[in-house]
């Protein structure tokens, strides 16, 4: 990962498209933005992989299923139907 003064930008984002490495944007040292590569990546995956409620949820849901186990479709079926 290559770290770059934000005043620097302008001449590295000329030639971005060549490297495949993330950039981190600084000012006075301290980082401010990321950039990075998003080849073979959709706009929604990418929005959803940067939004905080997205995450969020998935973890909330990742910590369910490692204490209450896996909930098959034939058993939320089953309790809608109920």
């Amino acid at each position: 990962m290559k770290t770059v003064e934000i005043s620097e930008i302008v001449s590295l984002l000329e030639n971005y498209d060549k490297t495949k490495q993330p950039l981190i944007l600084t000012r006075n040292g301290q980082p401010i933005a990321a950039l990075f590569p998003v080849e073979d990546i959709d706009m929604e995956t990418l929005s959803l992989s940067l939004n905080p409620k997205f995450i969020s949820l998935i973890e909330e849901s990742r910590k369910s299923q490692e204490e209450e186990g896996r909930i098959f479709l034939e058993d939320i079926q089953i309790r809608l139907q109920s």
